[in-house]
């Protein structure tokens, strides 16, 4: 609200000369030096004291009512207030003994009562006086004024003020100020003081003094907090900024900034963010984008939801996680933790896994630890191998596949060696438990060679299906060697499968093609007659775990 006209001549009186006559003369309904050029030429004062006895003497002669008229937010004429009662009440109220803990306490912020007495002696005003016995108020030459009991500073080049409405426009280069809150700077800004609202637009640029956060767009708006109405200030800007937000670690420095672009964003209380369409997040090397997004600044956690993604473009060490929601937790500015929920996918240049919820885990910075776990089945598959189970941990010092565990009900399935088999079928192990160990080293300089599967253990109602090179040569069925026992171990060379060892309860079955069945019988019979087709219904179902070879095999024990 806006101070009365006496509110306003009394504040003014212990001003400039100037700035005295002008407010109180446009006050009182007087004329300026501004409200006409053919206005007669009133004599000059000689002193302060005697102007502002005769316009007090003056204001004397006016009725309490049109006092009142002369600002909608006045208070009745018995009790006007003046700035030394205000600043007196202020004072009160702050030494007033708190509130019990189950009462809600009341912000600090009040509707405003403008005060202009900053402004620099260059200033000029015109007060126009409105049918409606409100007033009207055009400033210029600069403009400097404040909330009366408040810290707060706005400054423009020119202002005008509408005592109906409650508002203050402000034009060229606006900046608006809260110690320790808020500060920015704009070309235009209107402050609605009855709602305690401040719309600016034209390059405003808004710096959060508390965390450092800076926005940047075409307009802002910023409520601040409001006595029955809101208890913390918030900022709004719309039309796609961009905010730079600052982590600070435990000693008050600040890391690598995190730039967000949104088509919306709310912050509340510069603590939480909150940006909505088409969120885009870049932190050094990190590129993250989703429908919408939130940010704890002081907690440092994060959350993407919906086509959210993260992806790291650092090419010595890259990953990509994909989710309908990812979390993001860090401390100290340092990535602790990323949790991708609902359909995830995590993949680096070793190893690829998907599952209903993945978490990572990260150490100095770069990827440690895998976890992919959730309801459904989790799987990671690697260059040779592919794991299946319940839950699956992946273990990657230095991001390098070094270990991949599946757990429940675990089956890891992996190519046979192309060089001497020819066949579309996967060797297949099975297990309670399912470990993977690979050699992770890299040669000096190689940054592109994947990890090697070294050795594999299946532990709990273990078994075994691999393929078995023919004697005949690589086009010829391979044979197939089946094994089961409590543990089963295989070790690798070079990728292929070397030896496979059964551990207590061992039984199984080796099985090789019939070596009749590998001869041309076209050769020995060309005039046989050519069989007929075989109908669908009459094949024999192919067992899965077998493949679908057509080869007849006859069996042998195990050597």
């Amino acid at each position: 609200m806006f101070a009365s006209a006496s509110h306003l001549f009394r504040s003014f009186s212990r001003a400039t000369v100037v700035g005295t006559l002008v407010l109180a003369s446009a006050c009182l309904g007087g004329r300026t030096r501004a409200a006409s050029r053919d206005a007669a030429p009133r004599e000059r004062v000689d002193s302060t004291a005697r102007s502002a006895d005769s316009l007090q003497n003056d204001a004397k002669t006016r009725t309490a009512d049109s006092l009142a008229k002369l600002s909608s937010d006045s208070t009745p004429p018995t009790s006007i207030p003046d700035s030394s009662v205000t600043k007196a009440a202020d004072s009160t109220a702050a030494k007033t003994p708190a509130t019990p803990k189950t009462a809600k306490k009341a912000p600090a912020t009040k509707q405003c009562v403008l005060d202009f007495s900053e402004s620099p002696p260059e200033t000029r005003l015109r007060y126009q006086r409105l049918p409606d016995s409100t007033g009207l108020t055009f400033i210029g030459g600069g403009f400097i004024g404040h909330c009366q009991g408040e810290k707060n500073r706005i400054q423009a080049d020119s202002a005008e003020q509408y005592q109906a409405a409650g508002t203050l426009n402000l034009f060229g280069n606006v900046v608006y100020e809260e110690p320790d809150k808020l500060r920015f700077t704009a070309q235009h800004a209107t402050y609605f003081t009855k709602e305690e609202r401040i719309f600016a637009d034209g390059n405003v640029v808004a710096t959060q003094l508390k965390s450092g956060s800076a926005f940047r767009g075409s307009s802002i708006e910023y409520l601040r907090p409001l006595a029955g109405v809101r208890t913390t200030s918030r900022l709004i800007a719309p039309n796609r900024p961009t905010v730079t937000i600052l982590e600070k670690d435990s000693t008050g420095n600040p890391g690598s900034p995190i730039t967000v672009t949104a088509n919306t964003m709310v912050d509340e209380a510069d603590s939480i963010l909150f940006a909505f369409g088409e969120v885009q997040i870049n932190r050094t090397t990190l590129q993250g984008e989703s429908d919408s997004a939130s940010f704890d600044k002081f907690a440092e956690r994060s959350r993407l939801i919906r086509t959210a993604r993260i992806i790291n473009r650092d090419p010595q060490e890259p990953f990509r996680l994909f989710g309908d929601t990812i979390d993001i937790f860090s401390k100290d500015q340092a990535l602790e933790k990323v949790v991708a929920l609902h359909r995830g996918n995590a993949s680096n240049n070793d190893v690829v896994m998907l599952a209903e919820r993945i978490e990572l885990r990260f150490d100095e910075q770069k990827l440690d630890r895998a976890y992919a776990s959730g309801p459904g089945r989790a799987k990671a598959t690697t260059s040779s191998q592919a794991l299946v189970a319940d839950s699956i941990f992946v273990r990657m010092p230095s991001q390098r596949v070094r270990e991949v565990r599946a757990i429940g009900a675990a089956v890891a399935t992996g190519n046979p060696d192309t060089l001497k088999i020819k066949s579309d079928d996967r060797d297949v192990l099975r297990g309670d438990t399912v470990t993977a160990w690979f050699d992770s080293t890299l040669a000096v300089g190689d940054t592109t060679q994947r990890a090697r599967i070294t050795e594999i253990h299946a532990r709990g109602s273990a078994s075994s299906l691999f393929q078995i090179a023919s004697k005949q040569g690589p086009k010829a069925p391979p044979g197939l060697n089946y094994v089961r026992g409590r543990s089963i171990f295989v070790a690798f060379d070079s990728g292929q499968v070397r030896d496979v060892t059964v551990d207590s309860a061992a039984s199984g079955l080796y099985l090789e093609p019939d070596s009749t069945s590998l001869v041309d019988s076209t050769k020995s019979r060309p005039t046989a007659p050519r069989r007929p087709p075989v109908l669908p219904e009459q094949e024999h179902p192919n067992d899965a775990s077998f493949g679908t070879s057509t080869a007849i095999y006859a069996p042998r024990r195990p050597s």
